[in-house]
């Protein structure tokens, strides 16, 4: 059996559909350069042009519109198939993976109000510091720190800030200074260097930086009294709210890329899935607006 790339034929079919590169990326979740990328690579497979483009413009040759009307229906009915397989069985749980800092401090009070709205459905919670293969997994969600995959739809959650915390009256400036270890895979994350340079001031001599290995790792050394962490403020909404820990500073540094909801493409239409996203969204919403 020869098949195209299916993410190919994925952007494809809603760029078709949709009249526009920009448009389809738009509801794949991905730019409209990755979608017309992804359109070209089907092109060059197919060894036939499926587009017209001129001034920023599409328009479907004979040989895509006869290959759209096939591929559209192609698509949609494994799309209907798949939601009906895997919401057909109520004891399939629903699989999460998150990164520690969102699974422990972040996502718990969220997935209670999910519980309520959607008691029926099980749960399976994963919690992974890298970003995971979801389809070699069985992961249907990925929650995760600017985890952009082109090949995957993306959800932006919210937007944090980094915030110096620890022990009330704590000073960053004369504290012992914990950092986090956000992984190989993280390089925009700002620290302790940048916070200074905001202040307009070198980092002065504290003592040895200790450096922490996730977010819930910083959070219970500087609660413990060991120094002052730089951690996103909006994760740690309940620690500051409960006084576990408190603000050493008023001046924060912004995260330069979202937190994220990452799950497959055909996968979108799964009523789990849309509950899930809503909860999430509007749970954040909610928090911002307090």
């Amino acid at each position: 059996m020869k098949l195209p790339p299916l993410n190919a034929l994925r952007a494809f079919e809603c760029a078709a559909r949709t009249g526009s590169f920009a448009a389809a990326g738009g509801e794949l979740g991905v730019t409209s350069a990755a979608v017309s990328l992804q359109v070209r690579n089907l092109e060059d497979w197919l060894g036939r042009q499926l587009f017209t483009r001129r001034a920023n413009r599409i328009w479907l040759t004979d040989a895509g519109r006869d290959y759209y009307m096939n591929a559209a229906s192609a698509l949609t009915d494994i799309a209907s198939f798949t939601q009906a397989l895997t919401e057909s069985d109520p004891r399939r749980p629903l699989v999460i993976s998150a990164t520690p800092a969102l699974g422990e401090l972040w996502l718990p009070d969220r997935l209670a109000r999910f519980a309520e709205l959607r008691p029926d459905v099980p749960l399976e919670l994963r919690f992974q510091a890298e970003d995971p293969d979801l389809e070699q997994h069985g992961i249907d969600a990925r929650l995760s720190y600017g985890g952009e995959l082109p090949e995957y739809r993306t959800t932006a959650l919210f937007t944090d800030h980094l915030l110096p915390v620890g022990r009330r009256g704590s000073d960053p400036m004369r504290a012992r200074r914990i950092a986090v270890n956000w992984g190989q895979n993280i390089s925009s994350v700002p620290g302790w260097a940048q916070w200074f340079a905001a202040q307009g001031v070198p980092p002065p001599e504290t003592g040895p930086e200790v450096t922490a290995p996730s977010v819930p790792a910083a959070l219970s050394l500087a609660a413990a009294g060991l120094g002052v962490a730089l951690l996103p403020a909006r994760v740690l909404s309940g620690a500051l709210a409960s006084g576990r820990v408190a603000a050493c500073s008023d001046l924060s540094l912004p995260m330069p890329r979202p937190y994220v909801m990452i799950t497959a493409h055909y996968k979108a239409r799964s009523r789990r899935l849309r509950d899930l996203a809503g909860v999430l969204t509007a749970a954040t919403d909610a928090s911002a607006a307090t």
